[in-house]
């Protein structure tokens, strides 16, 4: 499946729109679209993937997306079963950057939402009391109308600007290697990358889903990321992991396991090749920061 661009209706009356979607389950491809993006889930809990990044998402998690950085937000299987009474409950706003005129955020007092919508490319994830202001912000967006919905989403942008509660997902290179490339091919990898880390991925796979020979699939990757695809494929694994230590439900070999990685030890192995410590450090690590 090709990424996929979202077209975004709004009201002839409106510049942004924000809305209230009740679903019984979440149901999008993995997609990008011009707007930035803001969104609260009040109900409902499964896989989220921005750029590089996998996490989980669940009730009261809130994250604001940037435009055109690939996303899909996917429900946990009970969702999809016919007998399921799961509900999805979503509040969700819309903007683009030239929503208000194509000079607005380059105002001098808008110095600081700009910095942040600029960072918001890898996606954040907004926490804390941040995240409580915003939620009562939106429901005053949803009753608002005229300037005070304009004067509302101000505010929530401005919230996001000055906090600290914020959590980027994807990485650094996964954007540097976006904004240099509009080949689907690479796209296609990074969602077939999403679908299947928890499965045995292996290198002529992922060349038959770009379509080339290993040898070329090889330097393509490399040209466009400035790693191997198992550096990678690895590297995304890894991010995984750290969010199930954060979570604190499984131990160190589920969590291989669960991250696609064939043994406790080779995991060990990788994770502490890439964050500098060994899972059980970080672990720890975690834990104390929560004392």
């Amino acid at each position: 499946m090709s990424l996929v661009l979202e077209e975004i209706s709004v009201k002839r009356e409106h510049s942004f729109r924000s809305k209230i979607d009740v679903l019984p389950h979440i149901e999008v491809p993995w997609h990008y679209h011009p707007e930035f993006e803001l969104i609260f889930i009040e109900k409902s809990h499964g896989t989220l993937v921005v750029g590089d990044c996998i996490d989980h998402f669940n009730d009261g998690d809130m994250i604001f997306i940037g435009p055109n950085t690939p996303h899909i937000m996917k429900n946990d299987d009970l969702f999809y079963s016919k007998e399921s009474e799961e509900r999805v409950i979503a509040w969700v706003v819309h903007f683009k950057e030239d929503s208000f005129g194509k000079e607005f955020f380059l105002l001098p007092e808008m110095r600081r939402i700009k910095e942040m919508l600029i960072n918001s490319f890898k996606g954040i994830r907004i926490e804390g009391s941040t995240k409580y202001k915003i939620i009562q912000h939106l429901k005053n967006l949803h009753t608002s109308d005229y300037s005070q919905r304009i004067i509302v989403l101000l505010q929530i942008l401005q919230l996001i600007a000055q906090s600290e509660d914020l959590e980027y997902l994807a990485s650094d290179s996964f954007v540097e290697s976006f904004k240099q490339s509009s080949n689907q091919k690479l796209y296609k990898i990074y969602e077939y990358v999403s679908e299947n880390f928890q499965q045995k991925i292996d290198l002529e796979e992922a060349a038959k889903i770009a379509n080339m020979s290993k040898t070329a699939f090889c330097r393509f990757f490399k040209s466009k990321t400035q790693k191997t695809f198992s550096e990678f494929l690895n590297e995304m694994r890894i991010n995984y992991a750290q969010k199930l230590l954060a979570e604190g439900k499984l131990s160190v070999s589920q969590i291989a396991y669960e991250c696609g990685f064939n043994s406790p030890s080779y995991f060990n192995k990788q994770f502490k090749a890439f964050t500098g410590k060994s899972p059980k450090e970080k672990k720890s690590e975690i834990q104390s920061s929560y004392i």
